[in-house]
Formats: C-alpha cells, sequence, structure tokens
C-alpha cells in the first residue's frame, strides 16, 4: 500500500490536469458535451481518489460523506455550465455535505463560526457593489457565500482541534474559496482568460487534496 500512496498522484494528478488542459484549451467552442465531459473528468478523478482511499485502507464510514460530497462536485461541474443558478445550489449541497463530513470529525467549535461570519464578511465586502445587478440571483449569491465560508472555517479548524495531518484539507478548502469567488466574479462582471483558467486549476488542486486525505491519513 505504500507503493500505491506514491504511485497513485503520479498517474492521478497528469490524469486530472491533462482534462484540465483540454478543457481550458478549447474554451473558445463554448458549452459542449466534450468540454463538459473534460471537465467533469478532472473533478471524477479526485472522486475516484476518495473511492480508493476509503477501501483500500478501510476508512470509517463517514468517509463516504467525502466521496459524495466529490460526486455533488462534479455533477455541478456539469450543470453550472448550462445554468449557473442551478449549478450554485449543486455546488451548495457539496458544501453542505463537507460541512457534515467535516462536523463528524470534530471540525466545529464555536471560535468557528466566528470565523466563519468574518470570512462571509470579506466576501461581501468584496462583492457588495455588485448586489444591485443579481436580480434573481441575489439569494443564491447570499447564501451559497456563507455555506462556503463555514465548509471553509471548519475545514480550517481541523488540524487545530483533530490532528496537523488535516493541514491538507484545510488548504484545500481554502483554495475552494478562492476559486469560488474567482467563478462568482466571472459572472458577475467577467474575468481575463488567465484568471479562469488559474481559478480552476485551483479548484482542481483543491478537491484532489480534499480527496488525497483518505490516502495519507
Amino acid at each position: 500500500m505504500r507503493v500505491f500512496r506514491v504511485l497513485w498522484p503520479l498517474i492521478s494528478l497528469p490524469m486530472m490536469l491533462s482534462f484540465c488542459y483540454i478543457y481550458n484549451a478549447t474554451r473558445s467552442f463554448g458549452s459542449t458535451m466534450w468540454r463538459s465531459a473534460a471537465k467533469c473528468g478532472a473533478t471524477f478523478v479526485a472522486v475516484i481518489t476518495a473511492v480508493l482511499g476509503i477501501v483500500l485502507f478501510n476508512r470509517s464510514a463517514n468517509a463516504w460523506l467525502l466521496a459524495l460530497a466529490l460526486l455533488f462536485c462534479c455533477i455541478a461541474d456539469f450543470v453550472i455550465e448550462r445554468d449557473f443558478r442551478f449549478g450554485v445550489i449543486s455546488f451548495g449541497l457539496a458544501h453542505l455535505v463537507l460541512i457534515g463530513y467535516i462536523a463528524q470529525l470534530g471540525g466545529f467549535r464555536w471560535g468557528t463560526v466566528v470565523a466563519a461570519l468574518i470570512i462571509y464578511g470579506i466576501i461581501a465586502l468584496i462583492f457588495r457593489q455588485y448586489l444591485h445587478s443579481l436580480g434573481s440571483m441575489l439569494l443564491p449569491m447570499v447564501l451559497y457565500p456563507l455555506v462556503l465560508s463555514f465548509m471553509t472555517a471548519m475545514a480550517g479548524t481541523l488540524p487545530f482541534a483533530v490532528s496537523t495531518q488535516w493541514i491538507l484539507f484545510a488548504l484545500g478548502a481554502a483554495a475552494f474559496c478562492i476559486s469560488d469567488l474567482f467563478v462568482a466574479r466571472d459572472f458577475i462582471c467577467g474575468i481575463t482568460g488567465t484568471q479562469k483558467n488559474g481559478a480552476l486549476i485551483l479548484y482542481y488542486l483543491a478537491v484532489y487534496a480534499m480527496a488525497s486525505m483518505q490516502l495519507y491519513l
């Protein structure tokens, strides 16, 4: 199993980045099924990584919540290309499942609430000038960052409340949060192609970091 822990990242990370490259390189083609397949394929690598870790290393039953959350992310990757609102809802479900998973690990303390509200406040300050232009998307775009903030804060609690082994998971959650801020800004006012590519790579590395915890605990 020690060899597998070394070999799997050498196989899976290039696979994930290849899917990411295909998706980014064909951005001018628009939202096609093939591009969506590449986008979802990269996220599915993270799903497979989590499942392999859970099965091969006999992780506890609650670890399947992580795999489920990543699967929701994979579905959301497809949905958000076709309807941004339902994509936000799908990612919101993924974060709610992640919150349930992290809570079972012991990632909730009262200080987590304070940290989550601080993160939420920072996000609100960044996007406050755009709230009037969101229209029917106002409610999803107000609620989603709240869920995202709690997920990020709870994940950030793990290295302190549970074990320093969870630092990679916490960094992954933080990367997920930052990536989502770029996605939101792109929806509202647009971002550069370089920023889009960077946000997507950050997202893939985030879900992979969270999934890979099942290999290295």
